[in-house]
């Protein structure tokens, strides 16, 4: 959508992908923006219209929830503040990516407020190709440095030599997730 809240078609794609050293963004468009909303999760989505105003306020929302209330936050937290944002929304450009306590998350958000967790992703003009790169090249044990080379590849499909790659470095693990046996 535009700044007035007319849907625009974007230029340009937008992946996400998993490897065992963290998760990596990247987006051939100078029309996205990455969105740190909380420490270890950013979104890749427009960087104007109405989506950026929807971006903002779920930033807001988290920095609330977690400065004036002591929540922690998650990264499926955050996919549902989004999800809210965008259920009434038939097209949704957005790409969550984050850490937190639970391991490594993409998730590709979907009309009407739904998304899916995966471990690679695509969105925007070229997406298809660009999951169809993914699917034939990614594999499990991804090292950062290939998943960054894979992530610029699957981008390179398009006729466009712009690049802009956000990388999220696995952290240690501070605690352990509660198990179900200790209820």
């Amino acid at each position: 959508m535009s700044d007035n809240g007319e849907r625009t078609l974007k230029e340009g794609s937008m992946v996400g992908l998993i490897c065992d050293d963290g998760v990596i963004m990247a987006t051939s468009s100078r029309d996205h923006l990455f969105y740190l909303l909380e420490e270890r999760i950013y979104c890749c989505a427009p960087r104007s219209g109405i989506e950026r105003k929807k971006i903002l306020d779920v930033g807001v929302k988290v920095d609330y929830l977690t400065r004036e209330l002591g929540q922690k936050m998650t990264v499926a937290l955050v996919r549902d503040l989004l999800c809210q944002k965008f259920e009434y929304d038939e097209s949704v450009d957005v790409l969550l990516g984050g850490q937190d306590d639970l391991g490594l998350h993409i998730y590709s958000l979907k009309a009407n407020g739904g998304s899916r967790r995966v471990i690679y992703a695509a969105k925007g003009k070229e997406s298809d190709d660009a999951v169809a790169y993914l699917a034939e090249h990614w594999k499990e044990s991804l090292s950062l440095d290939e998943a960054e080379q894979l992530a610029r590849e699957s981008l390179k499909l398009e006729d466009n030599d712009y690049v802009e790659i956000c990388v999220i470095n696995r952290a240690e693990q501070t605690e352990e997730p509660a198990s179900d046996e200790d209820n």
